[in-house]
């Protein structure tokens, strides 16, 4: 593979660029950053698109008061029900009854503490049940990077 400063080809997510590795004079291997992977940028393009779908149908399964928001920070995160369980040292099941919105109302300040430290959000965004932006999404000031769409 030649090296080469013409990269013509979109980058795989908002300015985010694989990694190659290419030979120099001396037949050593060096990365070089670069979208040189065609079918590497066409898969993450689709499963960034059915990320965003599965995020679209949790926001759709909370205005139909059928999940509470922590099902959207859970799938926005792309995190499971044991993963979230596993990293707020929660059962499974535990987890999973706070995702019923007649529940989740009824948590206790220090149970959703855990979630928004988790999640980075505010206490008070569980509670009045405010989508922010996934981890992803969020630059170093916290401002929305890129073009994905929250509401």
């Amino acid at each position: 593979m030649k090296t080469s400063n013409n990269d013509t080809e979109k980058d795989i997510a908002n300015n985010i660029k694989t990694v190659s590795y290419t030979s120099d004079a001396d037949g050593n291997q060096k990365p070089v950053s670069g979208s040189y992977w065609q079918p590497v940028n066409v898969v993450n393009h689709q499963a960034w698109r059915e990320i965003e779908k599965q995020i679209e149908n949790s926001k759709e399964k909370i205005r139909a008061g059928r999940v509470s928001c922590l099902h959207y920070y859970m799938t926005a995160n792309q995190m499971s029900v044991g993963l979230l369980a596993s990293y707020t040292g929660q059962s499974s099941l535990l987890v999973r009854l706070h995702l019923l919105p007649f529940i989740f109302t009824r948590l206790r300040r220090e149970t959703l503490q855990i979630y928004a430290d988790l999640f980075k959000i505010e206490v008070e965004d569980l509670i009045e049940g405010i989508l922010k932006p996934p981890l992803y999404q969020q630059g170093e000031n916290g401002k929305v990077q890129g073009n994905r769409n929250i509401d």
